[in-house]
């Protein structure tokens, strides 16, 4: 759908990830300028460039999600250089992988900083500006299938995610007569580099081959085959759009038939 963010400033946390990326090629294809953002800006700058080479318009900021002026100074530096951020997707995000007894008490919190409470930040950053210029936008959190489903090796981050979806159906519903629309994809077992690292720790943790791990996970998805980057951002591009303007606080699943809640 060419031109159906045409006009429109979106920001990308995340924005050098793999669903980041994706996310930010498909949102300057059709319009908008992306602001991709990241805690190593030289990554997306790298991101910025594709979404430029393809024709769209972006721009690469440096961003740690996990502190209030950070968000603040960033929405400042898009606003000046291309207007009120109107599409905001929160794609920063980290996991690991522990036993349970094992879970360490600082990497449960670094978790939660950068998955549950950075999403808060930007979420909450962005809404403020929309209010005070009193228009519309649309804000999208990637949570994830592991909210929805127990993870023995992954506890803090199935926690932080079940946090993004409580989190954004308060928010949706706190937002909903401000003509912000607030919802959340939660896809499954997504092709990047992530998952490649998480089942290179898992692989440690169940004596498996890091091939024999992700086929063991790619078996149990009923549609048969791995998620692409491309099969998150076309629902989040939907999201992002007029069409899901009677949507609050919703947590669609896009995970093969990994969760149903």
């Amino acid at each position: 759908m060419k031109g159906r963010f045409d006009g429109a400033t979106a920001l990308i946390t995340g924005g050098a990830g793999g669903i980041g990326t994706g996310v930010a090629l498909r949102l300057g294809r059709e319009g908008a300028h992306v602001a991709v953002a990241d805690l190593t800006v030289s990554q997306a700058e790298v991101v910025a460039a594709r979404v430029r080479q393809e024709g769209g318009r972006a721009s690469a900021h440096a961003l740690d999600v996990t502190q209030a002026e950070d968000v603040q100074r960033v929405l400042g530096e898009v606003e000046c250089l291309a207007g009120t951020v109107t599409l905001a997707v929160t794609c920063a995000g980290i996991d690991s992988q522990f036993a349970f007894l094992d879970l360490p008490p600082e990497e449960w919190q670094r978790t939660l900083a950068v998955n549950l409470q950075g999403t808060f930040l930007v979420m909450q950053g962005v809404a403020r500006r929309l209010k005070a210029k009193g228009a519309p936008g649309h804000i999208v959190a990637v949570a994830s299938a592991a909210a929805k489903r127990p993870n023995p090796t992954q506890a803090h981050y199935g926690a932080s995610k079940a946090g993004v979806v409580n989190l954004v159906r308060s928010a949706g519903v706190a937002l909903a007569r401000d003509g912000i629309v607030v919802n959340a994809v939660c896809p499954g077992v997504v092709d990047t580099a992530m998952t490649q690292a998480i089942h290179m720790e898992r692989s440690l943790l169940t004596h498996l081959s890091v091939e024999e791990s992700l086929d063991r996970m790619i078996q149990a998805i009923p549609i048969g085959r791995i998620e692409t980057v491309d099969d998150v951002a076309h629902v989040v591009a939907f999201l992002l759009s007029e069409e899901a303007n009677y949507m609050v606080g919703q947590a669609v699943n896009v995970c093969g038939g990994l969760a149903f809640d």
